[in-house]
């Protein structure tokens, strides 16, 4: 009797996670953005997906070679532009917000891309 009641506690905990995990995978989806944020090397792609990370974005991944930032973020606690901001504010352009000189100036050598032209 022990023993059945014993693995029927660690099915019921197990079934309870299963379900709280898969709510909490439902909940992850949301809206993916794709745009252009200038870089080089891998010291840019995690300073650029640190600076991405910020609240409302579930994964934020960025290329290289395409130099494309791909987020998934939930469009009921922020917007893109909130992620552009954010990333520009680490000293890297994108294709809607420009960096501050300032802060792209204090970038490492091996970081720093060229500008595009300012509008």
């Amino acid at each position: 009797m022990k023993g059945i009641l014993f693995f029927s506690t660690i099915l019921f905990l197990n079934l309870t996670t299963l379900t709280s995990s898969y709510a909490q995978n439902e909940a992850k989806t949301g809206m993916t953005t794709k745009f252009k944020v200038y870089g080089n090397c891998g010291m840019c792609e995690k300073r650029i997906e640190k600076a991405a990370a910020i609240d409302g974005v579930i994964s934020a991944d960025w290329d290289k070679e395409t130099q494309l930032l791909t987020v998934q973020f939930d469009e009921t606690k922020l917007k893109p532009s909130k992620i552009h901001q954010a990333v520009a504010a680490v000293g890297h352009d994108t294709d809607k917000v420009r960096a501050e000189d300032g802060v792209y100036d204090k970038l490492h050598g091996c970081c720093k891309y060229e500008r595009p032209a300012k509008q």
